[in-house]
């Protein structure tokens, strides 16, 4: 079954906004929504430790623990969200199913937002952080070879880099060095993850607005149902006025026709 398939509902015969299937996989996709959008408030808040007093291993290691497992949570919650628009549109409960289809793709792609957001500012304070770093290292290398010619720029990046690499020693650089190498392998993963986040929101961009327009399709139907249903109640209304008329005009004519025979019948008898 392809994606295109599952977009249109082609690939299932399940219906109506009261199937437990329904239920199920909106109530995952609702909880996977209210999670990521947790881990991108905790992402934020770690951010704001980085290069501060606070910043340390402890924090870049849940940093990293945090932004890996929101991108797992986005890759299983992305395809429950394709078996949520799996279902088809025809069928009982119609509007509201394709009411919550669209309801929880749009705040799904909001979450995913917000994640993108966070990813490409925590790309960004890392990129910074490193390059501090490198420079911090480099300065330290050169020390070691010359300690009496520092320049005010290199002392300047000292004191800047100072909270990270405070006085390195040379058995320290390779280790400095190392972690470096690390950090800049995540920022890394964090690129890949934006980019794996664009081609869901092109996916996610297919699905919302093929449920537009299905719901679209939807009121405009409603509507005609309307329209319809007040034409034919004023053509019902018309018969009755007519068939009440035409009820007065045989009780006439059957009074006439009464008189008529009477007449008759009286002038046979005299």
């Amino acid at each position: 079954m392809s994606f295109n398939d599952l977009e249109r509902g082609t690939g299932s015969t399940r219906s109506g906004a009261s199937d437990p299937e329904f239920t199920r996989v909106k109530d995952a996709v609702s909880i996977q929504i209210f999670k990521i959008q947790s881990n991108v408030q905790g992402i934020q808040r770690l951010l704001d430790k980085l290069g501060t007093t606070s910043d340390g291993p402890s924090v870049r290691t849940s940093l990293h623990n945090l932004t890996e497992s929101t991108r797992d949570m986005v890759k299983k919650s992305t395809d429950e969200i394709k078996a949520l628009a799996s279902f088809p549109s025809g069928g009982d409960g119609q509007a509201q199913r394709k009411a919550i289809q669209s309801r929880l793709s749009r705040e799904y792609t909001s979450a995913l937002q917000g994640f993108q957001r966070v990813q490409r500012l925590s790309a960004e304070r890392q990129r910074s952080t490193v390059e501090v770093q490198k420079r911090a290292v480099e300065l330290q290398e050169e020390s070691n070879e010359d300690r009496d010619s520092v320049e005010l720029e290199r002392v300047q990046l000292q004191t800047q880099a100072q909270a990270m690499a405070p006085q390195i020693t040379q058995s320290e650089l390779e280790f400095q060095e190392q972690v470096i190498a690390e950090r800049e392998s995540e920022i890394r993963e964090i690129e890949t993850g934006i980019h794996e986040l664009n081609d869901i929101f092109r996916d996610l961009g297919a699905i919302v607005q093929e449920q537009g327009g299905l719901i679209d399709n939807i009121e405009s139907n409603i509507v005609n149902v309307h329209a319809h249903t007040t034409s034919a109640a004023e053509e019902l209304t018309s018969a009755h006025e007519y068939q009440r008329k035409a009820g007065r005009r045989m009780a006439c004519l059957l009074i006439i026709l009464a008189i008529v025979a009477l007449f008759i019948l009286l002038a046979i008898l005299a």
